[in-house]
């Protein structure tokens, strides 16, 4: 889907049908006529257009002839509610693409990022802005790794209280899930670091100060998510190396408890088993022979009993 973006006479952003001079234009998921029509008129390589296109694309810059593209990787919501079962978050690429007087930006799906900066939501700006649409869409993603680190840290409180209470191993699955989430998170960023600091040398993008300080607020954004990113994700794997080390002992407790069991309940049953052979045995004529075996078999599993008591072996 194309969508095209001028701004008018008063600065406001309003949607126009034709591309113009100066126009910004959205690209979701487009189909191939439409890379073709993009193509053809502005003269940028179909490969741009693809390469964002691809959900397993890098953070990267190219340049070819006069078109450049920035390819960043923006955090997304999979399906916050089925951590149990699949992978909460993940990250998009988004292709920024400068051409001659005009501005392209490519998603796979509809960003809800791109719709804020449109909005005004990150500040205001003109379609003819080119370098400071990019640095919005920059801080913007920036500040959007933050905030789903800030949600990725309330679930895994939550995981934990969970586990807790817990018999099966499905929130564990969810921290192994939410342990995906972050390597994805991981990968970009520091991709996207290298493509920050290349940009910040001056290179691609011509700056002046006003966006040497939005590009420097965006590193600094994007330096800060990288380290919780890692922070979480070594706390998050030493969490899970914890609660499965917990499992294994508790594991190992009851099958000690179960063989102390079955060794203690192994002497009566030998005994009841040697009086019930059918071959003529001493006193079994007597009547108190069976008050007298069945005592045997207390005192005996209750002498086992009191061993293995004081050994430790029946506690938890």
């Amino acid at each position: 889907m194309l969508t095209i973006y001028q701004s008018n006479s008063i600065g406001q952003l309003q949607q126009v049908s034709e591309i113009v001079h100066n126009t910004l234009l959205y690209l979701v998921d487009p189909t191939d006529a439409e890379i073709s029509q993009i193509s053809n008129k502005l003269n940028v390589p179909k490969d741009f257009i693809r390469d964002s296109l691809d959900i397993n694309e890098r953070p990267r810059i190219e340049k070819e002839d006069s078109s450049m593209v920035i390819i960043l990787n923006s955090p997304v919501v999979m399906n916050e509610k089925r951590l149990y079962e699949e992978i909460p978050y993940r990250t998009l690429p988004i292709g920024i693409i400068h051409v001659k007087d005009h501005l392209i930006i490519v998603t796979k799906e509809d960003n809800p990022l791109c719709r804020d900066i449109f909005s005004g939501k990150y500040g205001t700006f003109q379609t003819h802005m080119k370098t400071r649409i990019t640095l919005l869409l920059f801080e913007a993603i920036a500040q959007s790794y933050l905030d789903f680190l800030k949600r990725i840290k309330a679930q895994v409180g939550r995981l934990q209280r969970e586990l807790k209470e817990s018999h099966n191993n499905r929130e564990l699955f969810g921290l192994i899930h939410i342990n995906k989430s972050l390597v994805y998170f991981s990968t970009s960023l520091r991709a996207m670091r290298n493509v920050f600091l290349h940009l910040s040398k001056g290179q691609g993008i011509k700056l002046y100060e006003e966006d040497q300080q939005m590009l420097h607020n965006a590193l600094v954004d994007i330096e800060q998510a990288a380290e919780v990113t890692e922070m979480r994700s070594l706390s998050l794997s030493g969490l899970m190396d914890a609660y499965a080390a917990i499992t294994h002992n508790n594991l190992n407790s009851v099958l000690k408890i179960l063989t102390t069991l079955t060794l203690v309940l192994m002497i009566p049953t030998i005994i009841g088993s040697i009086f019930s052979m059918n071959v003529p045995l001493p006193y079994e004529d007597q009547p108190f022979m069976f008050l007298v075996v069945i005592g045997l078999m207390v005192g005996i599993s209750g002498s086992f009993f009191y061993v293995f008591y004081k050994s430790k072996f029946l506690r938890f």
